[in-house]
């Protein structure tokens, strides 16, 4: 046997530990740089370097190949611009001479203080042209932070070769309401996974040494706190949240970023406690700075200021907005057009607010122009931009992201793989099985990239035949994260012929694989009443259903394909159909992957970071609930969900052995080893993901029935066992008690030891 130690939080923490040092002596001499350039600053210069403006503001003044005007420059910008955020969907040409035209402005004024230029990269620069890899919600399934800080290192070095230097991601929200349009931009429900992907995804962004090369960016954890679970999964609404609850579970992600030496910070839109997050002085300084140490720049969401004002009714005006969010700790105002910090100048000359809270964040911000080089920065070079963008090495590595992420939730009767050599005719079916499904925050429009059908097609090349058919329509318009005006389609008579002729292919073919699910234009960021993404139903769309149900009838073999950017409860698909693979959002490789999966080429090893319920009145539903959620119980469903967090199959399987502990009692600063020996014995090789889970049995503050607290991935030849090794340390067993104490209490503990959070060994063992 060989043993398999799970290392990656030992090597996660040494790294954070040895880049640490390089960061802080680097921000300190950088620091104390920008101080003396304050100095020099006059009021004006020094309000105009924290306002960051969309591209809208100036896009009336850009020329059709990208030269803003220089009098328009001046005119609006008499003291530089101090940030922007450059429209993704420009051209790749175009964007850079606009970039490139701001640059060469700035250093035009009195003080040539270049510009930070920030975009989004939730799973991808967002730009025309750029790599797609899958969405948050399905790379969170890899559970593979390596590969998560590859794809993240990717994307830094694809916006840095634009220019773009700040990149607002990651998402660190945990997914725990589903009819949350955002639910896509989430990595799990859990937040050690999310922790775990919080590093990983700064150090893809920000490379190891916690300092920014020239193809590296400055990451920004957002949305800072709490964001994932909105009152009644609406987009930016109150969120109802104990602060016991919130230090134990959504701030956990956002401390391990923070350790990871995060450069920025974004708040959330929401309010909590009566105080929206943007004028939290309890949430930007007690608990940010104060508990976990963040001394960074903290960037407001778009128009958050704004709307303190506007539509929370906290601010009466929008010169106490800016007043409220510079004295709590939010330093840059991130707007469309006109924003809250205009007001500061004004605010100073009245004497309503201290010149020194203005030259606090301009410090702030001017540190990281210097830690991010741009004060030395090289003009840009279209032709590294177009040679880097979407690369082979990054096409690569986005297939590999996107076969990872797909997690086989049913097989009945081992239906997959597919056997190319027996199949003469295959029907690919369904809504979803045509174009490409990027997910929100793509930009658009995208012509590249495998849908299902493609990537089907070319594995039966020569082999056997594709016969295709929509099934039903699930949107009068075409898929769109941008678009406004969604409509369900409503024309009965339409979707019959559709279904119709979907049996008739069906009848002609000796298997199904049938794409089915939701579209960017149903799950995504809502922010207008013509920009809707918001759901009051986990059903599938459409005429869905009954496409699934007149399909059964042909007793033909069914695959589904579960698309979409939250869990979806698809309760007739789970009873009858054999085989069902949930893919959600696959990126631009998506279409190659599932046909690697669907006919054997690879084997599937995600498993769900997400429960999947059986429908909204299961919520909330996450593995990690407390255990009096069990005490009373549902009509008809039940409790338990439709698929488990955790849950993944394979084609091959895998066997566990006993687990075992080193000793059966610890002190805080002591380490149990646990170990578990684990055999592939199938005949294929595979990947097992292999997770620890530990519920503190009796304490001062309730705790969940389970969490997370470690997992591995181990790669098995058939026949072949590996020993994996855990190590129980103080840090997997501390918690906030209801005095917000960080502690270790002594008692008894159980850990357990599985493939999912419901597939489990267990053991006990005792702190004393």
């Amino acid at each position: 046997m060989k043993p398999a130690r799970t290392n990656s939080i030992f090597l996660l923490f040494m790294l954070t530990v040895s880049c640490q040092p390089i960061q802080k002596e680097k921000t300190a001499i950088f620091s104390e740089k920008a101080e003396k350039l304050v100095n020099k600053l006059t009021l004006e210069e020094k309000a105009a370097q924290l306002k960051t403006y969309s591209f809208a503001f100036i896009k009336p003044y850009v020329s059709e190949t990208g030269e803003v005007n220089a009098d328009s420059l001046k005119k609006y910008f008499p003291y530089g611009v101090g940030g922007l955020s450059i429209e993704g969907n420009l051209d790749p040409e175009v964007y850079m001479n606009v970039a490139q035209s701001v640059n060469e402005y700035n250093q035009t004024t009195r003080m040539a203080i270049p510009a930070l230029f920030i975009g989004e990269g939730l799973h991808g620069y967002m730009a025309i042209g750029a790599t797609v890899f899958p969405q948050s919600i399905a790379l969170g399934c890899s559970w593979d932070p390596a590969l998560l800080e590859k794809c993240y290192s990717a994307v830094a070095l694809e916006a840095s070769a634009r220019g773009v230097k700040q990149i607002l991601s990651p998402v660190l929200d945990l997914g725990r309401e589903p009819r949350f349009g955002r639910n896509e931009e989430m990595f799990s429900e859990d937040a050690y996974l999310a922790g775990e992907y919080a590093k990983a995804a700064v150090w893809g962004f920000q490379g190891r040494e916690g300092m920014p090369d020239s193809n590296h960016v400055a990451a920004t954890l957002k949305h800072f706190v709490g964001h994932g679970i909105p009152e009644g999964g609406r987009n930016v609404a109150p969120v109802n949240l104990s602060k016991y609850d919130l230090m134990n579970e959504h701030l956990m992600p956002f401390a391990k970023g923070v350790e990871a030496g995060v450069l920025s910070i974004m708040p959330s839109y929401n309010e909590m406690n009566g105080v929206p997050n943007h004028a939290s002085r309890w949430l930007l300084h007690d608990i940010l700075h104060d508990e976990l140490g963040f001394s960074g720049l903290i960037t407001s969401d778009q128009n958050a200021l704004d709307e303190m004002h506007r539509t929370q009714l906290f601010a009466p005006s929008f010169a106490d907005a800016a007043k409220l969010a510079i004295e709590n700790g939010v330093d840059v105002d991130l707007r469309y057009t006109y924003g809250a910090y205009d007001e500061l100048v004004s605010l100073v000359k009245n004497g309503k607010l201290d010149e020194k809270q203005i030259d606090q964040s301009v410090k702030k911000l001017l540190t990281l122009k210097y830690q991010l080089e741009l004060f030395d920065s090289k003009p840009l070079d279209t032709n590294r931009m177009l040679q880097l963008t979407n690369c082979n090495a990054h096409k690569k590595l986005a297939l590999e992201a996107s076969e990872k992420s797909l997690v086989l939730l049913k097989n009945q009767n081992n239906l997959l793989p597919l056997n190319e050599q027996k199949i003469k005719t295959l029907a690919v079916v369904g809504p979803l099985a045509k174009g490409v499904h990027y997910g929100g925050y793509t930009a658009e429009p995208r012509y590249d990239g495998v849908d299902v059908l493609e990537g089907i097609q070319n594995i039966a090349e020569g082999k056997f035949n594709v016969l295709y058919a929509e099934g039903c329509k699930i949107a009068k318009e075409e898929s769109s994260f941008w678009g406004n005006e969604i409509h369900a389609p409503n024309d009965l008579e339409a979707d019959q012929e559709l279904i119709a002729d979907a049996v008739k292919t069906a009848q002609q073919s000796d298997a199904i694989v049938l794409a089915l699910g939701e579209t960017v234009s149903f799950c995504r960021e809502a922010w207008g009443e013509n920009h809707l993404g918001d759901r009051e139903s986990l059903e599938l769309l459409g005429r869905q259903n009954q496409l699934v149900e007149e399909l059964l009838k042909t007793d033909k073999p069914i695959v589904v394909l579960m698309f979409g950017g939250r869990p979806l409860s698809f309760n007739l698909v789970a009873e009858k159909v054999p085989s069902i693979v949930q893919v959600f959002y696959p990126g631009q490789e998506g279409g190659t992957a599932i046909a690697g999966i669907l006919f054997g080429k690879v084997n599937p090893s995600g498993k769900l970071a997400i429960t999947i319920p059986k429908s909204v009145g299961q919520l909330p539903c996450y593995y990690s609930r407390k255990p009096s959620r069990m005490r009373s119980y549902i009509y008809f469903e039940g409790s338990e969900p439709l698929f488990a967090f955790g849950h993944g199959l394979s084609y091959t399987t895998y066997s566990y052995g006993e687990l075992a502990l080193s000793k059966n009692q610890m002190t805080a600063n002591d380490t149990i080893t646990v170990s578990i020996p684990v055999t592939n014995s199938g005949n294929r090789p595979g990947e097992e993901v292999v997770q620890l889970y530990i519920h503190d049995k009796f304490s001062s503050g309730i705790r969940p029935i389970k969490e997370l607290k470690d997992f591995t991935r181990v790669a098995l030849a058939p026949g072949e066992t590996k020993t994996v090794l855990f190590q129980i340390t103080k840090e997997k067993l501390e918690y906030y008690n209801p005095d917000l104490q960080k502690v270790v209490e002594p008692g008894e503990f159980e850990v357990f030891v599985g493939t999912s959070s419901v597939s489990l060994q267990s053991k006990l063992f005792t702190v004393n």
